[in-house]
């Protein structure tokens, strides 16, 4: 398996089947990352919010893990995360593992959902979890850009 391919890969949090997560996945907990995932230009879309509260409906564990050591508390309390670690140093695994620990649960059963393939998803494929992509709009357009610039100089095609 390819350390940075992610299990799964969609274009918003929302557009996750939480029924597959729980059900086929067996997944009890869920791991964010917050700029970019939870968060873009440090707002959070409505559609986030009603995902993350039926998330925890479905009594699923949610936790906030970030490199960003300015994670927004006012974010957290209107989601009611109560599980945050900032500065977590990704894509190490021992953070990752450190959560799973916090969150009482095995890390095959949380899911990492993220919008960076190496803070995020190398992470979590290196502890043993879930990891959901989120190739965002931002994501999508920078890696056009770059695409763009490659094949100015001849190189044509990248993964």
């Amino acid at each position: 398996m390819n350390i940075f391919k992610p299990r799964e890969v969609y274009r918003r949090v929302n557009d996750i089947s939480l029924d597959y997560l729980t059900n086929d996945v067996n997944i009890r907990g869920l791991i964010f990352d917050f700029d970019g995932t939870i968060t873009f230009n440090r707002r959070i879309p409505a559609e986030t919010i009603d995902f993350i509260r039926e998330a925890k409906k479905q009594n699923l564990k949610v936790s906030v893990l970030s490199n960003n050591m300015f994670v927004s508390n006012k974010i957290l309390k209107l989601l009611k995360i109560r599980t945050v670690k900032k500065f977590a140093l990704k894509p190490l695994k021992k953070p990752f593992l450190e959560m799973a620990r916090t969150m009482e649960l095995d890390p095959k059963n949380i899911a990492v959902i993220g919008n960076n393939r190496i803070s995020d998803i190398l992470g979590a494929n290196r502890a043993g979890m879930y990891s959901i992509y989120i190739q965002n709009m931002n994501n999508f357009m920078y890696k056009k850009q770059i695409k763009r610039k490659l094949k100015k100089f001849g190189i044509k095609k990248i993964k």
